[in-house]
């Protein structure tokens, strides 16, 4: 709780920060108190085993370890950000405090253990995300992706609310626990009413996390919001979403998989073969990269199928080494866009005679992404996969191999693309510390955490 109350705080404070055009002062006010909160989050003080807030919240390992991730990755963002608004962002003070309250949204999705609680993380996660995306008030895109965001969004919510209020009506209860003990004593046999509500909010899910068939607002999304924006929405969003997934069903309904275990399954592969289908005849990079996220979605849905001892470590550490890849490319396009104008992969052109250490950051986050080791991409690919066959799901696996293999023609494609010779970026690139800062965080988790993968995966253990 205690990330919470500094994080809530620090997104007031930059928000007179921005009342009283303190620009320069909202950046560093807002990564302090990120990396206070990121400290806090891991003290003893914060972590509790017990529910708390009658039973609406509990910071156990779980919710500590997904903040954890959700804190860190947004702090690479932010940093990301100077850039980014460094010319523009009049309102910048309200744009940090949007970001501090959607991460705050995140941790409480990840941390709940009370459907009503969960409903209002999803809230506090999603609202601040369609003022952003519609944030470049100038550019029709941008216009248009918070608008698509905010319609489907708010119509989603009403599967939510509606799955809730069915649940609750049979069980009397909105505790993740309460509904977990209804259903190990209805021995197998529970109620239409029960089926449609779990499912219900099972849908919600499948739409927060992008996965097939509500997968399609997010390259539109994707590419309308602003660079920044399309990061968080990406890594941070899709980890907390994906969080909230995992605890309702290790919480909630694990008592009966072989209500949501059959549809997860079809889920999955359909979502990772529409995800790289998609992909590969795409040439802005922002959509690539949405539609490579759907692709990532039905890779971790494959870990959510059967549940074992290791799906809560496969799961984190896959969305972390996902989100850091994913942060490093757009670190990357951030440069192009700038220093071409261009959003396509195009842009990238030439990139290697102008800037070869930033061909080499973009080259390390395809590799890994595509699952080549020794990165850590290919150490959560091949976690989730192993987890997977030792709950006898080999046909996904297969699917999902099969579907790793086409991955890596489009992740190839935009690497080379920077190491065409033919020619070069038309100006010098400027270097920044922060931007340089995240790059190499980025480059050394990526490489660190494919030699050491224990240090996450043994988190749960």
């Amino acid at each position: 709780m205690i990330p919470i109350i500094i994080l809530s705080v620090a997104g007031v404070l930059s928000m007179f920060i921005g009342a009283f055009k303190w620009k320069k002062a909202a950046l560093p006010v807002v990564l302090l108190t990120g990396l206070a909160a990121l400290v806090a989050n891991f003290l003893p003080e914060n972590r509790s085993e017990v529910p708390q807030y009658s039973g609406m919240i509990q910071f156990d390992g779980f919710a500590v370890n997904f903040s954890g991730v959700l804190i860190l990755v947004t702090l690479l963002i932010l940093v990301l950000s100077r850039r980014y608004y460094k010319d523009a962002a009049e309102h910048l003070g309200d744009i940090y405090a949007l970001f501090l309250f959607s991460l705050v949204g995140g941790i409480i999705m990840v941390a709940s253990n009370n459907l009503v609680m969960f409903f209002v993380g999803i809230e506090i996660l999603s609202i601040p995300l369609y003022i952003l995306a519609a944030s470049e008030r100038n550019n029709l895109l941008s216009n248009e992706a918070g608008l698509k965001y905010f319609l489907l969004g708010s119509f989603i919510t009403v599967f939510l609310l509606l799955g809730t209020v069915l649940v609750y009506g049979i069980t009397g209860s909105f505790e993740f626990d309460k509904i977990y003990a209804f259903l190990e004593q209805s021995g197998g046999n529970i109620p239409v009413l029960l089926r449609m509500g779990i499912l219900l909010i099972i849908i919600t899910f499948i739409f927060k996390i992008s996965a097939a068939p509500f997968h399609f607002w997010s390259p539109d999304v994707y590419q309308g919001s602003p660079a920044v924006i399309m990061a968080f929405m990406a890594t941070v969003a899709k980890t907390a979403a994906f969080g909230g997934f995992l605890r309702f069903i290790n919480y909630a309904i694990a008592p009966v998989s072989e209500l949501y275990a059959p549809i997860i399954a079809v889920l999955a592969g359909l979502t990772m073969t529409v995800g790289n289908l998609m992909a590969l005849n795409q040439t802005n990079l922002k959509r690539l990269l949405a539609f490579s996220s759907i692709a990532n979605a039905g890779y971790v849905l494959l870990a959510l199928v059967q549940l074992g001892d290791n799906s809560n470590s496969s799961v984190l550490y896959y969305l972390l080494v996902y989100s850091i890849a994913n942060v490093l490319t757009i670190g990357v396009y951030l440069t192009a866009k700038e220093t071409t104008g261009l959003d396509n992969i195009e842009g990238l052109r030439g990139l290697y005679k102008s800037n070869p250490p930033l061909a080499f950051c973009l080259a390390l986050a395809m590799l890994s992404l595509a699952g080549i080791p020794p990165l850590a991409g290919f150490v959560g690919k091949y976690a989730i996969f192993a987890d997977a066959m030792q709950h006898g799901q080999l046909v996904l696996v297969i699917i999902a191999a099969l579907n790793s293999a086409i991955g890596i023609f489009y992740y190839f494609r935009v690497m080379m693309m920077a190491f065409q010779t033919q020619e070069e970026f038309p100006k010098a690139i400027p270097h920044v510390v922060g931007y340089s800062a995240v790059l190499i965080v980025c480059i050394l988790a990526l490489l660190g955490l494919g030699i050491m993968p224990n240090l996450v995966l043994g988190v749960f253990k």
